[in-house]
């Protein structure tokens, strides 16, 4: 018998306690950030544009996506983004777990009541169930002689769709194919009001002081705990471990301002790399604005 089959339930499943299940959350957290820098250090197309230049394109890129209004168009901006992440060494599967497991979902839920023909009237797609008589209420919606799936809803759903997956899947291949301190380098570059990044790069730098410190209470917590603990146990523990993390909160803020300060930080953004715009730039500028006016003029066209 293995040593570790005394502890296996009958089973074959270990349980674990949510000290547990919380740690690796954290590991999990901060093993996405050491993935992303990972991507963003490797060769790729958008990894040697000038930062200021891919996030002017990426803002025009996300705008077109709000001014599309047929589905090819959407579906051609998407597929188009797909390339993209390609190119650039963002590996699919990855950039599609990211993006188009989220969007359908919180999306989905947004849109759900607007492809019935009582909240969104058009022409029925699908008969779901008819009312006998006529003047029902439902809330403050009167209910038609028939609760069917409209082709105008589901159409707008499919639009709102394609449209927010296309704006968020732009946004992560940013983030993914961008050091932090070079997406922050780029938004100073565009006259982004400067404490608007300072906030945004004290975000950054704070969230992972903040996870570590709640990872080393965790795992205290783990390694000085001998079997079970009750449920009011462990609710008494969070509660605790809230307050000790927000004071020590407050102290690590000035802590990491003060180690900014120290290290030459001013308010402006500082990377070691001297950024300057060359061709491969402006051939990337001129070529996403053209691809821009030809999705919208298609989309013209389609609709």
């Amino acid at each position: 018998m293995c040593e570790t089959d005394v502890f296996r339930p009958r089973g074959g499943k270990v349980r674990r306690s949510f000290v547990e299940k919380t740690i690796d959350g954290f590991s999990q957290v901060l093993m996405n950030d050491f993935y992303a820098e990972r991507i963003a250090a490797s060769r790729g197309l958008m990894q040697g544009l000038h930062p200021g230049s891919k996030v002017v394109t990426t803002l025009l890129l996300i705008l077109v996506a709000v001014c599309l209004r047929s589905w090819p168009a959407l579906v051609l901006l998407n597929l188009w983004i797909l390339l993209l992440a390609y190119v650039s060494a963002v590996p699919l599967l990855t950039f599609l777990k990211r993006v188009w497991l989220v969007v359908p979902v919180f999306t989905g839920v947004v849109v759900l009541p607007t492809i019935f023909n009582v909240v969104l009237p058009g022409d029925p797609l699908l008969v779901l169930f008819h009312f006998s008589g006529g003047g029902h209420h439902f809330g403050p919606w009167m209910l038609p002689n028939v609760l069917a799936i409209t082709k105008q809803g589901v159409h707008g759903a499919v639009i709102f769709v394609l449209r927010v997956g296309a704006c968020v899947s732009l946004s992560v291949l940013l983030t993914l194919t961008t050091r932090w301190t070079y997406l922050m380098r780029g938004l100073s570059m565009i006259k982004i009001p400067t404490l608007f990044t300072m906030i945004l790069e004290m975000t950054y730098r704070y969230i992972y002081v903040l996870l570590n410190s709640a990872s080393e209470m965790f795992l205290a917590r783990k390694s000085r705990t001998v079997g079970k603990t009750s449920t009011r146990e462990k609710q008494r523990f969070v509660g605790s471990a809230m307050g000790v993390l927000w004071a020590k909160s407050i102290v690590l803020s000035d802590e990491v301002h003060a180690a900014m300060i120290s290290r030459g930080y001013r308010g402006t953004p500082r990377t070691l790399a001297n950024f300057k715009l060359r061709r491969l730039d402006w051939f990337w500028a001129v070529f996403t604005a053209l691809a821009g006016i030809m999705l919208l003029g298609g989309d013209r066209l389609v609709s």
